[in-house]
């Protein structure tokens, strides 16, 4: 499975030593992860420590706590698709208002030309 989007969660990070996972692409110990978007939110889970710094995407070497109950992981669905779509609103607006300063400013220079 691919590594989600993960945060530094200061009571589980760092390294893993207890038993010997490895990530199989470069055999290095994992990092201790918590997943930070979508339906996975809040998991923990054991990730490759050089997908960070190579942009490789490794996958979750192992996972520390078990699948959410169904009704939670859609909640935390929805959740993340109303975050996204009040979002994709703010961009929108900011385009829109972009726009319309472009135009302002345009109309601006024009009155100033025909003033002078």
């Amino acid at each position: 499975m691919e590594t989600p989007d993960s945060v530094v969660e200061p009571s589980f990070c760092g390294s893993y030593t207890e038993s010997e996972p490895t990530c199989m692409m470069h055999h290095q110990r994992p990092k201790k992860m918590v997943a930070f978007e979508g339906a996975l939110t809040g998991r923990r889970f054991l990730g490759c420590p050089m997908q960070q710094d190579v942009g490789v995407n490794c996958g979750v070497v192992e996972w520390v706590d078990g699948p959410w109950p169904e009704i939670l992981q859609r909640f935390l669905t929805r959740i993340w698709d109303m975050y996204h779509e009040q979002n994709l609103g703010r961009v929108k607006d900011k385009q829109a208002h972009e726009k319309e300063v472009a135009k302002l400013k345009k109309e601006i220079d024009f009155l100033s030309n025909n003033y002078s």
